[in-house]
């Protein structure tokens, strides 16, 4: 269960050193399937695939007739997004069906969000006679990504009953209870742990996050201080210190920390980001609009990374009271817009922060997780963070462009003749109080600083707003 606790090993280090030297240099070196399968998952874990399958295509030359070959070739499927590439290879299998083959099958059904039949299948398993723990707790884990939080929880309280002793079902407990966010219960785990594990980086990393997760940022830091004490090399640990700094307003240390990280992976936007975000909060503006520009332009082009980065340049230009290169970036990131928005929903400082599954806290998984939002929501919220830090011009580029597509276009009126007022063009503004008055928007009043009337007359209100 623990695949990262494997992979921080010496024993794993030494095999990945031992392939990665043999694949540099072209030698022809001999690796056992268990070796390969092991390397197959580390890259799966790493979100290469293109390197995970140069394993399998290894391991099809060295063990051409193991039966590990198709479940190698299957979670390769799943780790490349293609699903239903995997679910044929299932149906396509002639031999009986072991039990690492049903848990494959459940994570396929996972992938095509079929979390029904994934559950029976992971239900089927779980009430078979004879089950290693083994097995128990990868279908325990599975039944948690799934979404089945309280039900895997009752079932490994159950386990726990029988094997008190077995680690994976603590750990798999502390899973559930971060998802159903019981953090006190899930620390107090980690800590029991810890005491009969203390140099077990993989426990003081999953302490650590939860405090991250819960905004203790200075916990969180302590707990990566002794992970990096015990395994100096781990990455992670150093990036999650880098946002710890960035969120404590410790910018150059934070900084420090990216730059370092940037110089290793220079492929990779989150360093960068975090970088021009750190020259923003002391005041080097025009270093962090090159830096947000070379995130843009190494970015796919209609990626949230990309439009992020623009909508930040935006932001820096309007506060440096440049409208003309302020409306450019902000045009090239609606036009290059992703379809999915959700971190529109999360700042709460001036420039966005870039997100990704390890840097979210429950506070912003609560909103963005809580339904599934509309583009009309995500670039309304835009709209009115730009208009919260007062960068009016490009938030009224914003309401423009999203305006025709809304179904219910009243607090995009209301903000509108906000952004006009507070421009000085106060000539169409007539047109847009009256039809947001018409859709009955509360936000109209709310923004102007008016007590709610719905009876109200166009021209009263614009009385009202001239006193």
């Amino acid at each position: 269960m623990d695949n990262k606790g494997y992979f921080d090993s010496t024993e794993f280090r030494e095999l990945l050193q031992r392939y990665e030297q043999a694949a540099e240099t072209g030698a022809c070196s001999y690796f056992g399937i268990e070796e390969l399968r092991d390397l197959e998952a580390y890259y799966i874990f790493q979100e290469s695939p293109l390197m995970a399958e140069d394993i399998v295509e290894l391991a099809k030359k060295l063990h051409p007739n193991s039966p590990d070959i198709v479940k190698m070739e299957i979670k390769l499927s799943l780790s490349k997004d293609e699903p239903e590439v995997a679910l044929i290879t299932l149906e396509q299998l002639s031999t009986p069906l072991d039990d690492e083959t049903k848990l494959l099958y459940a994570e396929t059904y996972m992938a095509l969000k079929d979390y029904k039949e994934a559950r029976e299948v992971i239900l089927e398993l779980l009430n078979q006679p004879r089950i290693t723990k083994e097995t128990a707790c990868d279908a325990l884990e599975l039944m948690l990504d799934c979404g089945f939080a309280q039900e895997a929880l009752q079932i490994t309280d159950y386990a726990l009953q029988e094997n008190g002793q077995e680690k994976c079902f603590w750990e798999i407990k502390a899973e559930c209870l971060i998802e159903l966010q019981n953090t006190n219960a899930a620390i107090a785990i980690y800590n029991k742990l810890l005491d009969s594990d203390p140099y077990s980086t993989f426990y003081w990393e999953q302490l650590a996050h939860i405090y991250y997760m819960i905004n203790k940022y200075g916990k969180a830091i302590e707990c990566f201080e002794y992970e990096l004490a015990i395994g100096e090399e781990i990455e992670y640990a150093c990036m999650m210190q880098g946002y710890c700094y960035y969120f404590l307003h410790n910018y150059p240390k934070a900084q420090a920390i990216f730059e370092e990280l940037a110089q290793k992976y220079p492929s990779s936007a989150m360093p960068r980001f975090y970088i021009a975000l750190c020259q923003f909060a002391t005041g080097q503006f025009d270093a962090a609009l090159k830096g947000f520009e070379e995130v843009a332009h190494k970015s796919e082009a209609n990626s949230i990374e990309a439009m992020l980065a623009r909508i930040n340049r935006a932001i820096i230009m309007s506060k440096m009271d440049n409208t003309e290169g302020a409306a450019g970036a902000i045009s090239l990131a609606m036009v290059m817009h992703p379809q999915q928005m959700k971190q529109l929903l999360i700042s709460e400082g001036e420039l966005y922060e870039l997100r990704d599954k390890e840097n979210l806290t429950f506070k912003e998984m609560n909103v963005i997780d809580i339904k599934e939002w509309s583009q009309e929501e995500q670039l309304y919220a835009l709209a009115r963070h730009l208009i919260k830090f007062g960068h009016w011009s490009i938030a009224k580029s914003v309401l423009l462009y999203a305006h025709p597509d809304a179904g219910d276009t009243a607090d995009f009126d209301a903000c509108i003749a906000y952004t006009m007022y507070k421009l000085g063009q106060q000539e169409q503004m007539p047109t847009y109080i009256r039809k947001a008055l018409e859709g009955k928007s509360d936000v109209l009043f709310e923004l102007f600083g008016l007590i709610y009337d719905a009876d109200i007359s166009t021209e009263a209100f614009i009385s009202s707003i001239k006193k």
